[in-house]
């Protein structure tokens, strides 16, 4: 285990920034510019394209080697994010997912009832289509390089780097602010959803100490929202 007194201001923030601090800037400007009140609304319809689903592939294909880098001269080794691999792991991810598609209509159904405005946004959710459609190579790509960078650096190291310093509670609620703030560009309808699915996940690593069941569910999360793109 990490000793407590290896934490770093200087390291988690220059992993975090690194990592998604592009992806909260532009998610924050989505939401301010109000293109962000679903992606589904922008002019555009260039999001869940080719290009851009082999662009973030790219881009987090390309940083986590050298933020893993980073973090091995600072004494991390993969043992200390806790992978878990087995298949009582991957039959838990399965679970997982279930649990969060379950979630996810809930509290859509729930937002619908006391604000029927958010049935419009959700409504437009479910009918956006890109210009160009991606292939179902890129969607494949993208479902295995996003959810294993995003679990690692928003939920694993984020909370084994605050733990033992600042305490579970607050490592959890960071883990998810981190994960809320990068997909505000989807628009606030689905902030709920966010917010619950990062405690789910959050929780799940904590009580079983495994970040393969997170990576599974996040890989089907990712695959069945984007393959109907395709």
């Amino acid at each position: 285990m990490r000793p407590k007194d290896r934490f770093s201001p200087f390291e988690f923030g220059l992993v975090i920034c690194t990592a998604f601090g592009w992806y909260i800037l532009t998610a924050v400007f989505a939401l301010i510019s109000g293109l962000g009140r679903a992606v589904e609304e922008s002019s555009s319809q260039l999001a869940y394209g080719n290009t851009h689903l082999l662009g973030v592939a790219l881009y987090e294909g390309l940083i986590t080697p050298v933020l893993l880098a980073i973090l091995h001269t600072r004494g991390w080794r993969i043992a200390d994010f806790r992978p878990g691999v087995s298949m009582p792991a991957t039959a838990l991810g399965v679970a997982l997912a279930v649990a969060a598609y379950v979630l996810y209509w809930l509290i859509g159904g729930l937002l619908a009832l006391l604000y029927p405005v958010a049935q419009s946004a959700l409504d437009a959710a479910g009918s956006y289509q890109p210009w160009t459609g991606p292939s179902l190579a890129a969607v494949l790509l993208v479902s295995m390089v996003n959810p294993v960078f995003e679990e690692v650096f928003v939920c694993a190291y984020v909370i084994e780097a605050l733990q033992p310093r600042f305490g579970m509670t607050t490592a959890v609620n960071v883990s998810v602010a981190i994960r809320v703030s990068y997909h505000l560009y989807q628009g606030i309808s689905v902030f709920p959803f966010h917010c619950a699915y990062g405690l789910l996940q959050a929780h799940v690593y904590v009580r079983y100490g495994r970040l393969w069941p997170l990576i599974v569910s996040h890989a089907l999360l990712d695959f069945v929202a984007l393959v109907q793109f395709v």
